[in-house]
């Protein structure tokens, strides 16, 4: 559906001067007229791995586009001036209403998310968490539904986002 210079379609004009301006790569505006350039870096984005006792992985099912209805992981874009592990612990309590006593590093995966019609690139930082109490979780409009499953009876047609398959594929292989 889109390219990686997809851009060159949707921004036309220079954000700072208001004229024409053109795509130099797929990741950088150029304005002709004044100079400016604008990079389109990866948006940097967060999600927790949660076991319960039996070791199932908990998945939400997205409630909203894009993917919405397929599985996903909780959490979510890391603002500007915060550290990923606190968007991860905001995230976390704003969707499911659950605090994390620690966070541990995993892996991270390059992905893409379609918003607006605009294809944006993130790196999706994965961590192992452990809540303070699973008994508490209750879902805001975000999600749809809260699942716990074993990371291999996850069918990869369930899952929306290739970050997610590509992260199953690795808990299948470590686990």
């Amino acid at each position: 559906m889109h390219s990686d210079n997809h851009y060159q379609k949707k921004i036309k004009f220079c954000p700072a001067c208001g004229r024409l301006a053109q795509v130099n790569e797929w990741r950088k505006i150029v304005c002709c007229e004044c100079g400016f350039e604008l990079y389109f870096n990866a948006a940097a984005a967060t999600a927790a791995l949660i076991y319960d006792s039996e070791g199932r992985l908990l998945v939400t099912k997205r409630n909203h586009e894009p993917e919405k209805g397929f599985l996903d992981l909780p959490g979510g874009f890391v603002d500007f001036n915060e550290n990923a592990e606190s968007a991860l612990r905001r995230e976390l309590l704003e969707e499911l209403n659950l605090e994390i006593e620690q966070t541990r590093y995993f892996c991270s995966i390059p992905n893409t998310y379609i918003y607006s019609d605009i294809k944006y690139h993130t790196l999706d930082i994965f961590f192992i968490c452990e809540p303070k109490d699973l008994s508490v979780i209750k879902h805001n409009e975000e999600i749809m539904e809260v699942l716990f499953k074993f990371p291999d009876q996850i069918c990869a047609e369930e899952v929306g986002f290739s970050s997610m398959k590509k992260l199953l594929d690795l808990l299948k292989k470590t686990y």
